[in-house]
């Protein structure tokens, strides 16, 4: 499971990314070649070259990758502030409840339903907002990683609200 927490962070910061920096999220990341002939398994790197190339700013994918962080992660802060709770898993992170009560007949993960596990879906958003480095109970950005994403303005503001996590 932890992989798939980490792919789910890779991903949902590849989105923020290509937003961002305007890339078509259908074509980037050049993950895989379209010719296998060329035994090409694709190049993650492009995306800085194209940065660079563009803007003449040096980056790096890991550069690019802690941009896409830190632009999430304060997208979720400033959620939390026009909100006005941290309690994000209770009051924002809400899923469907039909997802879980749909085809009672069929159990989960068969075949003919996409029907989820309540406990199953509580676990993987633990997992992943322990990945993002926010409070795993709320998922609310933590103090210690607005700090490391330097976003300590965001963190002092969500604080004197007192919206930060204890």
């Amino acid at each position: 499971m932890t992989q798939k927490i980490k792919y789910a962070k890779w991903s949902l910061l590849r989105v923020c990314l290509h937003n961002a920096v305007t890339l078509c999220n259908w074509v980037w990341p050049m993950t895989v070649s379209p010719l296998k002939s060329r035994n090409y398994r694709g190049d993650l790197a492009l995306e800085a070259k194209f940065f660079k190339a563009i803007t003449g700013e040096d980056m790096t994918q890991e550069k690019l990758d802690l941009v896409a962080e830190r632009i999430f992660t304060l997208h979720r802060a400033y959620t939390v502030k026009l909100m006005q709770t941290k309690d994000m898993r209770n009051e924002h992170d809400l899923i469907c409840s039909w997802v879980f009560d749909k085809d009672p007949q069929n159990p989960v993960f068969t075949e003919g339903t996409d029907k989820m596990d309540r406990d199953d879906m509580h676990a993987s958003l633990t997992m992943f907002y322990k990945e993002m480095g926010w409070d795993p109970q709320l998922g609310c950005p933590t103090r210690e990683t607005l700090q490391r994403l330097g976003l300590e303005d965001i963190a002092a503001d969500l604080a004197a609200h007192n919206l930060l996590p204890a």
